[in-house]
């Protein structure tokens, strides 16, 4: 069943007032998706900017979303169309959540094809938006040619594998210390027992009565849940159905990737790698900045999506297709920016690895469960409960753009494990500021798809990759790697009372530093 109401909303200086609707496509399990749209009375062929996002509940108003929606507004201003649905089991759209599964996959492909067949659109739709919203974008646009009609998506800090949100390589992420509200932990448990529990707002609706029961329905809460916190989580056909970069060669959309270089929530992988993944043949750009789990505020952001849009929902020749299409903003230990860099590709085309060994003999230090990133980098030297190792001090200032690795050569006086270790820039003056933190579950450490024990006292290999980033370490400053076993807060601990034993010659830290 579709149905839409009309009416008109004040604001759009565009002559005539907009027009607002509201759609219920249809799409899997009979369920419906509630969409609202506001589109400018004066263009009969509005382009369409959808969100498509579970977070409408939180701003509820009295009012129609849209009404109070900037992005709404600017869109108008240009002569688009604004969309905004409800994720499929939340606010006013029936069925039942799937945390980023096949049937949420499928009620965004019917609801972009839904749109494109409007007869007020050009039938051209983007998709857009901010964590979960700009998930979405991803989970949609991997179906290809399944959705002719989405020609652009914009996913900013958003998810392209649901794994890497809950886990690193095996370890549950938990909270963090740097952005404290700035958290990871939320899904599924906030989603199964918050935003898809939220009644539907529209007495009106004749499933109104239908969709308030079925909130009251746990659907695959269970699931999600013993899979979303599992401490020893294989990479099953549950995590393959939520991963996008699988099938990101899938995609016909122009893409424009924004990651944010000191996100702590959704990490800095799933946008690099999303854009590592996407086919050579699409237009595609990757934007990078410094900042948490945010939208991007730079002054070049706004212009380079506005151009993003003209190119893709206009058809307007621009140039946007001959830039370099890597835009990153990097950092170092006293600068919380050095600007912004245009790149041929990420990483750049000149990086190099360099490789640095660990020492000689033997290191040993026994991981309580307690060791706190805070603690080792203000004492490095301590080695209470963490081995420290840092570099000659540089003779010039390195650059580097992406994955710092650690590979180890170790013994374990049990059979699993965690490594949690903290890459550091290390001042003159001794003081560290961490770079990038890496975590492993030493039961995956030949791959995530099932646990291999670890064999007791005898020596094995481990190798631990970083979150990328863009950073520049100094002339004078050391490079510095802390080899902790947990960093609470930031990850769920394994047991206490582990032994961890390193074969420093047999170790070593490399870095993709610039020439």
């Amino acid at each position: 069943a579709m149905a839409a109401l009309l009416l008109a909303l004040p604001g759009a200086a565009l002559g005539a007032e907009p027009i607002f609707e509201k759609y219920k496509v249809p799409t899997v399990d009979g369920a419906e998706i509630n969409v609202e749209v506001m589109r400018p009375a004066g263009n009969p062929d509005a382009p369409v900017v959808l969100t498509y996002s579970p977070y409408n509940t939180l701003s509820e108003t009295t009012s129609p979303n849209l009404a109070n929606d900037d992005m709404g507004q600017y869109y108008l201003e240009r002569g688009y169309a604004r969309a905004v649905a409800d994720v499929l089991g939340t606010r006013n759209s029936s069925g039942c959540w799937d945390y980023g599964g096949l049937k949420e996959q499928q009620s965004g492909v019917d609801l972009v094809n839904f749109l494109a067949a409007q007869p007020w659109t050009n039938g051209r739709v983007a998709m857009i938006g901010g964590s979960y919203d700009g998930t979405t974008a991803t989970t949609t646009a991997v179906r290809g040619a399944q959705v002719p009609g989405l020609k652009a998506i914009v996913p900013i800090v958003g998810i392209s594998r649901w794994y890497g949100y809950a886990y690193g390589d095996g370890v549950r992420y938990f909270l963090n210390s740097e952005v404290p509200t700035d958290e990871g932990i939320d899904t599924p448990l906030a989603f199964d027992f918050g935003l898809a529990r939220t009644p539907p707002t529209d007495p009106s609706d004749p499933l109104f009565a239908e969709k308030l029961e079925s909130r009251a329905n746990p659907c695959d809460a269970a699931e999600h849940t013993v899979k979303g916190y599992d401490e020893t989580p294989d990479y099953d056909q549950f995590w393959r159905e939520r991963d996008y970069r699988r099938n990101a060669a899938n995609i016909t959309a122009a893409v424009l990737v924004a990651t944010g270089w000191q996100d702590y929530n959704v990490k800095q992988e799933e946008g690099v790698e999303l854009y590592r993944a996407l086919p050579t043949g699409i237009l595609k750009r990757l934007y990078m900045f410094q900042d948490s789990h945010a939208s991007p505020s730079a002054p070049n952001w706004q212009p380079l999506l506005d151009r993003f849009f003209e190119r893709t929902l206009e058809g307007v020749a621009n140039g946007i297709a001959t830039e370099p299409p890597v835009l990153t903003e990097g950092r170092s230990a006293d600068e919380a920016s050095t600007g912004f860099r245009a790149e041929q590709s990420w990483p750049p085309p000149d990086v190099t690895s360099v490789r640095y060994g660990l020492g000689q003999g033997q290191a040993s230090f026994t991981d309580m469960a307690t060791s706190t990133e805070e603690r080792s980098t203000r004492m490095p030297e301590a080695q209470t409960d963490w081995f420290f190792f840092k570099s000659p001090p540089l003779k010039r200032d390195r650059r580097m753009t992406g994955s710092a690795r650690l590979d180890l050569t170790l013994q374990l006086d049990r059979d699993h494990g965690h490594l949690t270790p903290v890459l550091v820039d290390v001042a003159p003056d001794g003081t560290t500021k961490t770079v990038s933190r890496g975590f492993l579950n030493l039961l995956y450490r030949s791959g995530l798809t099932r646990a291999q024990a670890v064999p007791e006292n005898e020596p094995f290999l481990a190798r631990v990759t970083f979150k990328p980033q863009d950073q520049i370490f100094r002339a004078g400053h050391r490079i510095g790697v802390l080899v902790q076993a947990s960093n609470t807060i930031w990850a769920v601990p394994d047991d206490p009372g582990a032994t961890y034993t390193l074969d420093l010659a047999g170790s070593s830290l490399l870095l993709p530093l610039i020439r």
